[in-house]
């Protein structure tokens, strides 16, 4: 699980997933710089703001976390009539200063943090400008009115893309490329394991690493994948950013030599990545257009943060990618599968770690 390559400045260890020592420690300083005074003097306290502000760690060109928080915010500005202003690829050396100067530009009422690693950052941020700051994935970190939390059920997304896949295969065999150690990555993996159970209960699945933090490590992106299809799995299923461009790539070369597979992408969209766009079934894709704009109505209604903002299937923030690759017995297995996991006959499970996941390999 590893490559040393993929660790410029930025620590990406902290783009999503906190180590749980680390969260431990950041809910407790969080939960104790709750007590701090309950309302605010400014403009966003009371509503009246004009512009929302995102701070990314990387770019857009990542197709996946990025590309997607940049979208949604640019359709929840929109929708919501305000201006947008953006702060990309900033990394994490700095981040409570960019944070709160983010949150100093005129007429801001949100900043969107578009990291859980920039949760101690945002904290200070709005202590210093009273502005609400929007983080992602543990809910301990919450501060009503202060600062909100997105969280996901990627399971959910993960349990449809295995159905496709496991429909998909002709060898029975399917790979899994995972960039990081990541609680988000697990679960989707989980669910794309027992969505393809689901299908075929004797099928295997492969589950290949590149490293404790490689989000963006795309040469061992390609090698692990490479590894995968070596080994006879033809749908490949990978959890990127930056290291997709590794992952598609090993898939393009496989199906110019001729051996058939397919991609199925997480998060974001990345048919421009490919050659063929054939190669891509599908991706689980993570919308926070819907999530973003209702925490806008929330900071101008005064009730900002007071549950997390969860993307799942029933609110259409986590949804399988409409493709042509997709056949019409695969979008209608798909599409009752969701019904199911909606009305919750279909339970999926919740493989928050490694450990977890591994379990439910082996099972």
């Amino acid at each position: 699980m590893h490559s040393s390559t993929s660790a410029p400045p930025r620590a990406r260890a902290f783009r999503r997933a906190i180590p749980a020592v680390g969260a431990l420690t950041l809910a407790v300083m969080l939960a104790a710089c709750s007590g701090r005074g309950a309302t605010t003097t400014t403009a966003s306290a009371n509503g009246d703001f004009t512009t929302v502000t995102i701070v990314t760690p990387a770019t857009e060109s990542d197709h996946g976390w990025n590309q997607m928080g940049l979208k949604g915010a640019r359709a929840a500005a929109k929708a919501s009539g305000l201006t947008l202003t953006e702060d990309v690829n900033v990394g994490y050396d700095n981040t409570e200063t960019i944070l709160t100067q983010a949150a100093q530009k005129k007429g801001v009422g949100l900043v969107i943090a578009h990291a859980s690693g920039f949760a101690q950052a945002a904290d200070h941020a709005n202590q210093s400008t009273g502005v609400p700051v929007l983080i992602t994935d543990f809910p301990k970190q919450q501060i009503k009115g202060k600062i909100g939390i997105i969280t996901f059920n990627a399971q959910e997304g993960g349990y449809l893309a295995g159905i496709a896949a496991a429909m998909s295969s002709k060898s029975g065999k399917l790979g899994v490329a995972i960039s990081a150690d990541d609680i988000n990555w697990y679960t989707m993996s989980g669910g794309f394991v027992a969505g393809a159970r689901s299908v075929n209960p004797s099928i295997k699945v492969d589950v290949a690493y590149i490293g404790a933090a490689s989000y963006d490590d795309s040469a061992g992106g390609k090698k692990v994948v490479q590894q995968l299809i070596a080994s006879g799995d033809d749908v490949i299923f990978g959890m990127g950013d930056g290291a997709t461009i590794g992952y598609v790539a090993a898939v393009d070369e496989a199906n110019q030599a001729g051996t058939a597979v397919k991609y199925i992408a997480d998060i974001g969209d990345v048919s421009d990545l490919v050659k063929n766009k054939d190669e891509v079934l599908t991706s689980v894709l993570w919308v926070f257009d819907k999530t973003y704009e209702q925490a806008i109505k929330d900071v101008k209604a005064g009730t900002f943060a007071q549950t997390p903002y969860n993307l799942n299937l029933k609110n259409g923030g986590i949804k399988l990618e409409d493709t042509a690759t997709l056949t019409s017995d695969m979008k209608a297995a798909t599409k009752k599968a969701a019904s199911g996991i909606e009305d919750g006959s279909i339970t999926v499970p919740n493989t928050t770690t490694k450990d977890l996941l591994t379990a439910l390999l082996n099972q």
